[in-house]
């Protein structure tokens, strides 16, 4: 009888230490809610290196361009959800948390889009026309352009991208993947300046040494092209980068050059 007491005393004892917490976070909690939105705190990571959105463009989204002031109101009665998307409403807004600091300060963490490639339209001889044209997003989404800044990415056009589906589709998983490499790789992202894509999927390639055009052909397969490729510069043309102006990979285990 005696044993069993002192079991159930246990139990009793972890219990209220487990609950103890609980009831301070609990009264912590009730207390936050009361206090009133001292400042707002505002903070976007621009260790990404973009520039896209500052904190006045975020407090403008968070109070509904004013009509809705947060700072004097009730911690309780801001719904965060609801002002995390009110800032995701921006498609360069990769992803927004809003939290209540212990001071009564209202915190709005802001992560931006970082694109991979930025689609321009072109006239048929390969001149640059003038577009708002969109950002490519490693998700494959189309983003705006913004006049405040313009991220420095690898360049796309053709008709293929004309077609936001495209990208999502069976066709178009390749050359998302594509995209991604060319940005990944140390080598290729510093060669490639401009990726054209047909409307049937042929690929071609731009580059900054050399002026060359490269012939990619579908988009399936493409590491094993570049890797091809990239032996090809190390053993014929890292003397002269300029020797061919047209290099064809689209056809396996060959090299056309001109």
């Amino acid at each position: 009888m005696l044993r069993k007491f002192e079991y159930s005393g246990k139990w009793l004892r972890r219990g209220i230490w487990l609950l103890v917490p609980l009831l301070c976070v609990s009264m912590a909690e009730r207390k936050l809610s009361r206090q009133r939105c001292k400042n707002l705190i505002v903070k976007v990571d621009y260790d990404s290196g973009m520039r896209f959105i500052n904190p006045i463009d975020v407090e403008t989204l968070l109070t509904d361009h004013g009509s809705d002031p947060l700072q004097g109101s009730r911690q309780g009665d801001l719904i965060l959800r609801k002002l995390e998307n009110r800032v995701k409403r921006n498609k360069l807004v990769r992803n927004c948390q809003a939290y209540r600091d212990l001071e009564g300060n209202l915190v709005i963490e802001v992560e931006q889009e970082k694109p991979l490639a930025r689609w321009i339209a072109t006239s048929r001889e390969g001149e640059w026309r003038k577009t708002a044209g969109f950002y490519i997003s490693e998700e494959g989404n189309y983003l705006p352009l913004t006049d405040r800044f313009t991220a420095r990415t690898l360049l796309v056009s053709g008709q293929f991208f004309q077609n936001y589906s495209h990208l999502h589709g069976k066709r178009g998983k390749p050359v998302l993947e594509l995209i991604r490499y060319l940005d990944s790789d140390e080598f290729w992202k510093a060669q490639i300046t401009q990726m054209m894509v047909s409307n049937d999927g042929e690929i071609s390639l731009l580059t900054a040494l050399g002026d060359q055009r490269i012939e990619l052909g579908p988009a399936d397969n493409f590491k094993s092209k570049l890797d091809k490729l990239h032996v090809f510069y190390k053993k014929v043309m890292a003397s002269d980068w300029s020797r061919y102006s047209r290099i064809s990979v689209k056809f396996q285990d060959q090299i056309v050059c001109e």
